[in-house]
């Protein structure tokens, strides 16, 4: 099993996410805590910085 490896935008820390990783799944930077969206297309992943309340995410 694969993990992709992303780069916090805040603090520049690499972090691994699984392979089976979903699109607009919810992740944070386990240094400093920056919350993530994770956006999958075809050819990559990205990051989308998360501004919202966790709680209220999916609603």
């Amino acid at each position: 099993m694969q993990a992709f490896k992303v780069t916090c935008k805040v603090c520049g820390a690499e972090f691994d996410l699984p392979e089976d990783v979903m699109d607009g799944e919810l992740t944070s930077c386990p240094t400093c805590g920056t919350k993530y969206i994770v956006k999958v297309s075809k050819d990559k992943l990205e990051l989308e910085e998360f501004k919202g309340d966790v709680e209220d995410y999916g609603e």
